[in-house]
């Protein structure tokens, strides 16, 4: 039996896990206000005071990380780097604790780890981070010499779901065509070719489909017009084209259970939600020709996915592509444990970084 302390951090929650394999021990999440985390000037600011509150929940439940024969935490805003696990060394912290490239509350994860690894003298690696890289050659150029296209996507739960279904069926996973639509408050389509995502929609940059919470790919003039609409106040465009948009900017919120009831009664509503759902599916459609029509079987997931009307309509518009499969939720406790696993029982070995 091995055992795995694993940490993921999200913008307003911290949420920690013991696996004993991956068998799920002890679990907490915590939340914080917004009063609370509008105190620090800046995200990776956060990093003492969320450490603090997890490490006196270890110490009131008798948990010492040098018990522990890994320490996995969520992957960060690193240099575009392939799929697998990689150990929180001191060139991932260096280059984490000084944000070269990008902000995000990931970025509080790794820097938490690197200090328990430090403190326990355990191994601290991460799985599948959001700027995971495996793009072909010819999925990088962009329409603009200079500006190659970049990855940023759900790593972590869409490759976790591709080894699920790939274990499923009894097939390796780089002997399949899978086409995978992450379904959250951003949404992310991508084609995991033979084991690589060789191409897929950046929902970081804004790519692909409008969701609860982003934009999606507005037109160039479009865009142009909201920084001029918003006085080239970049800060807060960055908010109405991440936070604000899609979902939100149309029905003012992103709860998707409540928009679809209300679907229900309202034309509007519904109009604005079958939007979202023709979007997803054209997306779809298109990332189907990256392998040309070959595509073994689509996957849909994310916590979106629990709504069986959006994927019951999803599923009349693509399934002549491949049959569909439904992994409803986006366990990443349970993703990163599994990664984490690979690790220990030779699976997987640990790339460099």
């Amino acid at each position: 039996m091995l055992k795995l302390f694993v940490l993921n951090l999200g913008s307003t929650s911290s949420k920690i896990a013991l696996f004993h394999d991956l068998d799920l021990i002890l679990s907490e999440t915590f939340r914080h206000s917004t009063e609370a985390l509008n105190h620090f000037p800046n995200i990776l600011s956060q990093t003492s005071f969320r450490k603090n509150i997890i490490d006196t929940w270890l110490k009131s439940n008798n948990i010492d990380l040098s018990s522990m024969d890994l320490i996995v935490v969520r992957g960060a805003v690193t240099k575009p780097i392939p799929g697998g696990v990689y150990r929180v060394d001191e060139v991932v912290y260096d280059d984490i604790s000084h944000e070269r490239n990008g902000s995000h509350i990931s970025n509080v994860g790794v820097c938490i780890g690197y200090e328990w690894g430090k403190e326990s003298g355990k191994e601290v690696v991460f799985v599948n981070a959001p700027t995971t890289d495996e793009l072909s050659d010819i999925a990088r150029i962009s329409g603009l010499k200079g500006h190659q296209r970049r990855c940023g996507f759900h790593a972590l739960n869409t490759k976790q779901i591709a080894l699920e279904y790939a274990k499923s069926i009894k097939k390796p996973i780089t002997e399949l065509n899978l086409l995978i639509a992450h379904l959250g408050g951003g949404i992310s389509v991508g084609i995991h070719s033979h084991g690589r995502v060789i191409d897929t929609s950046n929902a970081l940059d804004g790519e692909g489909p409008f969701s609860p919470e982003r934009v999606g790919g507005l037109t160039a003039r479009m865009v142009i017009q909201v920084i001029k609409d918003n006085k080239y106040d970049y800060e807060k465009i960055a908010k109405i084209l991440v936070g604000q948009g899609g979902l939100v900017s149309h029905l003012g919120t992103s709860d998707v259970k409540a928009i679809y009831e209300r679907s229900l009664t309202d034309p509007h509503t519904k109009l604005i939600l079958d939007a979202m759902i023709y979007q997803i599916s054209k997306e779809i459609g298109a990332y189907a020709t990256v392998v040309c029509g070959k595509v073994d079987q689509i996957l849909i997931t994310g916590g979106v996915a629990y709504n069986e009307y959006i994927c019951d309509e999803l599923k009349k518009r693509v399934d002549w592509i491949a049959p569909v499969s439904v992994y409803p939720g986006e366990d990443e406790l349970v993703a990163l444990a599994s990664g984490g696993l690979r690790y220990l029982n030779g699976e997987e070995a640990l790339k460099p970084y």
